[in-house]
């Protein structure tokens, strides 16, 4: 019976974990722990999965998946560039200038196959979608390996032509010996020019991959013989701008299952032929990083993935009591309540991620945070005194004295006893005059502070501003 995965109802399951009992898709699992099958890990218990039958892998010999291989170019992506490279040649010219176009217009194919090659050398049996052509690393050597196939099926046809069927096919059998191993070897070096001068590598490389290479380089040359008959046939039976765009599709799907084909040698025989891939490297650094994630991470990811929220969030105000200081843990307690909705717990949390965010020299997202806070209740203003009189001065630096005066003002009744009152009220007090020009309440507020605060240095700092402000006491 057929599984599906718990967590994507609609796919498959390709991995089955033993001690919870939970099936999963390659998508769940390469998002967590994962790599050969003997390393895929269950993100609950970190315990290794098991390989349900019928996942592709690469593990086996390319001839016991012949079918896979075949099938792999008709895919719906891989499909859409092919054919719209391949319409493109409907209207072509016959003759040499015709088939320059025809190479050209399918360069993009070219950057296809390097992405599908690459892919294939980390072990990934699906196809990439068409979006890795916005991918530049694939361009150089994807162009390079298209030209040298495009090129080989071109000189190879007109042989042909000119020698006859018999020993056009003698050559063709020769070349085909020799395109698959120069393409591997072009993608492994990054420059056909540094394989043509040395052509002891890439046979080297052909006789390290040993018996396999020699059996996928007969399947290309079947492959050829088949498509060089099917675009024969169209092309006899079919009107020109029918049969050549038929014939183009056909090489589009021979050079994406050969690129296949190759990389998946390539991934079998890495070590020998001392090449790695990057999707391995960028796979196996995921592998390593998930498999010593703290048991605290495996159950967040769990349980946001089963919708237990409220654990989740249970779980980080156990964590904030611990680490309160932690700015990644702020963040993230952050996020997951703005991802929850729960604005409640979000403006109760404002006051203490404003101040991490300004200990943590964060004052740009502070402004913004509190934008956000003031945007889900107009009335929110930080607990402490300390941060509102942080924060607001950073908001009339940033050309928002209104929003800092509503913050500020009566900031004597909700903390009458705080040290920087009297700096704070002064500042309240500048502004009405300066920005608004009230000038009769910033005299209420000097007086407040006058009246209030009878020390001396308050006194003299009362004094300095009046003098600074033009601002002369009443007898």
């Amino acid at each position: 019976m057929k599984h599906t995965c718990k967590y994507h109802p609609v796919e498959s399951s390709s991995w089955y974990c033993s001690e919870d009992g939970i099936h999963f898709c390659d998508e769940c699992v390469s998002s967590n722990d994962t790599g050969e099958g003997t390393r895929a890990r269950c993100f609950l218990c970190n315990k290794l999965l098991q390989q349900e039958t019928g996942r592709q892998s690469s593990k086996g010999p390319f001839w016991m998946s012949l079918s896979h291989f075949i099938r792999y170019p008709v895919n719906k992506e891989l499909m859409l560039v092919a054919a719209a490279c391949a319409l493109l040649t409907a209207v072509l010219p016959i003759g040499w200038v015709g088939v320059g176009i025809a190479v050209a217009l399918g360069l993009p194919l070219g950057v296809l196959g390097m992405a599908v090659f690459e892919q294939s050398t980390g072990g990934k049996m699906r196809p990439p979608g068409y979006r890795v052509l916005s991918n530049n690393e694939f361009y150089s050597v994807g162009v390079q390996q298209w030209l040298l196939f495009a090129g080989a099926l071109v000189a190879l046809g007109f042989c042909f032509l000119t020698m006859g069927m018999i020993k056009g096919a003698g050559i063709a059998l020769l070349a085909w010996m020799l395109i698959p191993i120069l393409l591997i070897q072009t993608a492994i070096d990054g420059s056909i020019i540094t394989v043509l001068v040395a052509p002891q590598r890439f046979l080297s490389s052909a006789f390290t991959i040993g018996l396999d290479y020699f059996l996928a380089a007969l399947l290309s040359f079947a492959a050829f013989i088949g498509v060089s008959l099917a675009a024969s046939i169209v092309y006899d039976l079919l009107p020109q701008f029918i049969s050549l765009p038929v014939s183009a599709l056909a090489a589009g799907w021979f050079f994406l299952m050969l690129s296949h084909l190759l990389g998946y040698l390539v991934c079998q025989n890495q070590e020998q032929l001392d090449y790695t891939s990057s999707a391995i490297d960028g796979e196996e650094s995921k592998r390593l990083r998930r498999a010593k994630r703290p048991e605290e991470e495996r159950k967040i990811s769990a349980w946001l993935r089963e919708g237990r929220f409220d654990k989740v969030v249970s779980l980080y105000k156990m964590k904030l009591e611990k680490q309160s200081g932690s700015l990644a843990f702020n963040d993230q307690y952050e996020r997951v309540l703005s991802t929850l909705g729960r604005n409640d717990a979000l403006l109760e949390h404002g006051t203490a991620y404003l101040e991490i965010l300004m200990a943590n020299e964060q004052e740009y997202r502070a402004v913004e945070m509190l934008k956000r806070y003031r945007a889900l209740d107009p009335a929110f203003r930080p607990a402490s005194a300390a941060i509102t009189w942080s924060v607001a001065q950073l908001l009339v630096e940033n050309g928002q004295s209104k929003v800092a005066l509503n913050m500020l003002m009566d900031l004597h009744k909700r903390a009458p006893t705080w040290p920087g009152l009297a700096e704070a009220y002064l500042f309240v007090a500048r502004l009405l005059k300066t920005e608004f020009k009230h000038v009769a309440k910033a005299e209420q507020y000097v007086r407040f502070v006058e009246s209030r605060f009878r020390d001396p240095q308050t006194q003299s700092l009362a004094l300095a501003f009046r003098e600074e402000n033009d601002m002369v006491k009443a007898p």
